[in-house]
């Protein structure tokens, strides 16, 4: 889009710079980051995430190790548990026969049985020579005392015949295993772990690894103690094979929670173990640290090449956390490390929410401080603007024409119009900033230019607007007026309201530039008095109408009048129509008043023809009145609604008012002209569109302007144009006025022309309604000799 230029950075209406945006996000994140993991807030979404990499790494355990199952089919089959300990001594025999590597039970043997059963198992052991490992493991004391325990050992007669393995197991802090240890000291012995045992792994006593959940625990070959004791086996497919026994009915408990499995029997939490470890995939644990570290560096990476504003958005974002998913994954499938996820995952969400957050902020604020169409500082900063008590000129550049030329463009090239007068204006204005502070109102400050420079400098800028912008497939012409004012810049609004001031003065003047002065004040305090007390002055009766006699050339007499109105404020005097009628106008205050003469001429009517007289009477009508449906539907009713005749009332419409809709002005007129309403074109000259306004509205009168009418008598052009225009009138049927006749010589001249209608001192000055009924209706003064009496009255 056009416009679109360079932001200047500017402190008093912007967000802190950039580079401290960073800074705050990547401490939010990283405090954040450091927090959850210390808290462990974030395990949740660890085991999320590790339950993903396990499903993705998935494989089967080794078969190295078989399962042994006290199982529901083997208690129903079976003696009530505890069963007979010869039960576990034929167990033990029937894979020792087998030829099985190793045994080993996570079955309590801590207690005595009777003697024949603790001998028998005891000489079955004794004949595994040594295959046989037996569980021992402490479990909190039954005194109540949290930091007491009990150690759990096999009864003597049992150890002595076999190797003793630790089975404790700890879950974390969220209640599952996930971690299991390399061994334990019971009866004041360090013992490996069973796991460790049957995956013949060495390690440190009390030292742990992760549990790899990625091996499927469903693959671990499983068989029934019944049908071991019972013979119902392969004994082949055990040879060499390390069975682990263990429970696992529900009705025997010893259960535990895992992250990926849900809850699981002990025995194969030890099986689970053991697999790790001849997997070797008991890995170190390397905690949140090195993909934190990672995160951040991948970010400073993108952020580097992307620019400082930017951070990985929708793809890349994708593409930011799968690469660092990926790793942790190969780190695993590969056997490196288990590396924590949720840290670095956080601390990207925070990052990325953040620059989220801090972008919103920059929408509001560049939607508060800038203007979307031009992309320059808008009224909001300059406000803001820190002043600084220095003199400085304020300059305010405004679009004269731009209603005008946004009524021929669409939105878009509504919006390129408005960016392409702020590309020319920030031309104009060089390397200070440029805001746009209005809809059609631009403004900027110099801070050492003299006066003269800066004429100069609105003078090169008439230059540059003088020709067209192309918008749209259109050459369209900005008219450019420029208000200047010259002030201290602590008030930044005073000094460009005065620019603005000046500006729209220079509009409405016709000029390119206008300096603010004092009478420009006061015209404003007396637009800003009549915009405020018009109402109360409509009511109150300080506002009258007056009546201007109209004299036919013809019949030798006075016709008809023209009503004006008059405002006597009681505050500051009488003031000209000539300056509350334009701010009436300006303000959309000016149907009241319309309608407040309209009603007022119709009353005078009736009693003008009451006493005997029939006159004529104009009203004038501003022309955007015309367009209004409520104007015309009020003023329509005034006429119908009272005893005169329609067709004494004339409609005068200034010629050189803008008429901004012509059918609904042309319809408008059409409905008054059915009550027989005349139109008359006023100050008929002066205007541009002579010729269409006759043919457009059905003229019937047309009133020659008092500026060629008074020098009729010592200008030869004002005679030629004011003859021709009474003859093309006359050609076209119309009736001819002529306004500010004031002698006797004018008077002949008109008279010799042919002008139809005189009006001016010459007749009679306005007068007051009852003045006028007695000069013109009741003693019927109509011949112009009596004029120095009507003057008096």
């Amino acid at each position: 889009m056009q416009g679109k230029s360079k932001q200047v950075n500017d402190g008093s209406y912007r967000l802190l710079p950039t580079w401290m945006h960073q800074a705050a996000i990547f401490a939010a994140a990283l405090f954040v980051s450091i927090l959850t993991s210390f808290l462990g807030t974030g395990d949740p979404a660890e085991r999320f995430f590790g339950q993903i990499r396990d499903g993705l790494n998935s494989k089967p355990a080794s078969g190295e190790i078989y399962l042994v199952e006290i199982d529901a089919r083997s208690l129903k089959s079976l003696d009530k548990w505890p069963w007979p300990r010869s039960y576990h001594a034929q167990l033990v025999d029937r894979l020792n026969e087998a030829g099985v590597e190793q045994i080993v039970f996570d079955i309590d043997f801590s207690s005595r049985s009777t003697d024949a059963e603790d001998a028998a198992f005891a000489e079955a052991l004794a004949r595994a020579q040594g295959k046989v490992v037996l569980p021992t493991f402490r479990q909190p004391s039954s005194s109540g005392d949290q930091n007491a325990a009990s150690e759990n050992l096999p009864i003597e007669i049992l150890r002595e015949q076999a190797f003793l393995g630790s089975v404790n197991v700890h879950p974390g802090r969220s209640g599952q295993v996930n971690t299991y240890p390399f061994g334990a000291v019971t009866g004041g012995v360090p013992r490996p772990s069973i796991g460790a045992l049957l995956a013949q792994a060495n390690g440190g006593v009390n030292s742990v690894f992760e549990l790899d959940h990625s091996i499927e625990i469903s693959t671990i070959p499983a068989y029934s103690f019944v049908d071991i004791v019972e013979g119902r086996f392969d004994a082949a497919s055990f040879q060499g094979k390390r069975v682990i026994v263990g429970a696992t009915a529900i009705e025997m408990g010893d259960r535990y929670a895992t992250a990926r499995f849900g809850i699981v029997p002990g025995v194969l939490l030890q099986a689970l173990a053991a697999e790790t470890l001849m997997a070797g995939t008991a890995l170190a644990h390397m905690g949140p640290w090195p993909m934190l570290f990672l995160a951040i560096t991948l970010i400073a990476i993108f952020c580097r090449f992307q620019g400082r504003e930017s951070w990985p958005k929708g793809a890349a974002t994708v593409l930011l956390v799968l690469m660092i998913f990926m790793i942790s994954l190969f780190a695993e499938r590969y056997r490196y490390a288990h590396l924590d996820l949720a840290p670095a995952f956080l601390f990207i969400a925070v990052w990325i929410a953040g620059q989220y957050l801090m972008g919103f902020l920059r929408r509001l604020n560049r939607e508060r401080y800038f203007d979307t169409a031009t992309g320059h500082p808008n009224l909001a900063a300059w406000l803001r603007q820190k002043g600084t008590g220095k003199p400085a000129y304020v300059v305010v550049a405004e679009v004269a024409n731009f209603g005008e030329i946004l009524s021929i463009l669409g939105e878009d090239d509504s919006a390129r119009f408005v960016g392409a007068v702020a590309d020319r204006c920030k031309f104009i204005c060089g390397d200070v900033e440029l805001y746009r502070i209005g809809r059609n109102q631009f403004c900027w400050k110099m801070d050492s230019e003299s006066p003269q420079a800066l004429e100069n400098q609105i003078e090169a800028a008439g230059r540059v607007f003088n020709s067209p912008l192309h918008v749209g497939g259109r050459s369209v012409r900005a008219t450019l007026c420029f208000g200047l004012v010259e002030g201290p810049f602590s008030d930044p609004l005073g000094l460009s309201s005065k620019a603005v001031l000046a500006a729209q003065r220079a509009s409405r003047t016709g000029v390119r530039s206008l300096w603010h002065n004092e009478s420009l004040a006061d015209d404003t305090t007396q637009s800003l008095f009549i915009v405020s007390e018009f109402a109360n002055a409509l009511e109150s009766g300080e506002v009258s109408v007056v009546y201007q006699p109209k004299f036919s050339i013809a019949s030798g007499r006075v016709t008809g009048a023209e009503a004006l109105v008059r405002w006597n404020s009681p505050a500051i005097g009488p003031i000209s129509p000539a300056v509350f009628v334009p701010v009436l106008e300006r303000e959309n205050l000016i149907e009241p008043l319309t309608l407040f003469v309209l009603r007022r001429v119709i009353a005078s009517l009736e009693e003008w023809h009451i006493a005997g007289r029939t006159l004529g009477c104009a009203v004038n009508i501003s022309a955007p009145l015309l367009g209004r449906d409520t104007f015309v539907e009020t003023a329509l009713e005034i006429v119908r609604s009272g005893r005169a005749n329609g067709s004494l009332l004339t409609f005068e419409l200034t010629e050189t008012a803008v008429v901004t809709s012509p059918d609904i002005t042309a319809a408008s007129i059409g409905r008054f002209a059915e009550l027989g309403i005349h139109l008359s074109i006023d100050d008929f000259g002066t205007g541009q569109s002579t010729l269409s306004y006759l043919k457009d509205f059905s003229a019937s009168e047309i009133k020659i302007d008092q500026s060629f009418i008074r020098l009729i008598a010592s200008s030869n052009a004002n005679r030629i144009m004011v003859r021709s225009t009474i003859e093309m009138a006359h050609a076209l049927g119309i009736t001819v006025v002529a306004e500010g006749v004031e002698d006797e010589i004018t008077f002949n001249m008109l008279e010799e022309f042919g002008c139809d209608m005189i009006q001016g001192w010459h007749i009679g000055r306005p007068l007051t309604g009852e003045a006028f009924f007695e000069s013109w209706v009741r003693r019927k003064t109509d011949s112009p000799e009596n004029k120095a009496d009507t003057a008096a009255a």
